[in-house]
């Protein structure tokens, strides 16, 4: 299989998550995530949460579990609303 017409984000998370594939699934996934928000510019996460929204079914799933995760991880991040 070449991978033509896989979306380049489709295609590079799912490199990735084989890298991870050998941990527990649910530490996968987080690992996944955090190294998405650590390496992936945003548009690029954008892309792959589009992907997964349209049920885009090239994605691993422990890609589609850590593209779940990131909205999780950026609602952390963001401090809370002051009245």
């Amino acid at each position: 299989m070449s991978g033509a017409g896989i979306a380049p984000e489709a295609r590079l998370g799912n490199d990735i998550a084989r890298q991870f594939a050998h941990l527990a699934p649910n530490r996968a996934a987080e690992a996944i995530a955090v190294h998405l928000e650590t390496f992936w510019d945003p548009s690029m996460r954008r892309r792959l949460e589009a992907l997964v929204a349209a049920g885009d079914d090239s994605l691993d799933p422990l890609l589609v579990d850590a593209a779940g995760r990131l909205a999780t991880h950026a609602s952390r991040a963001e401090p809370d609303a002051q009245p």
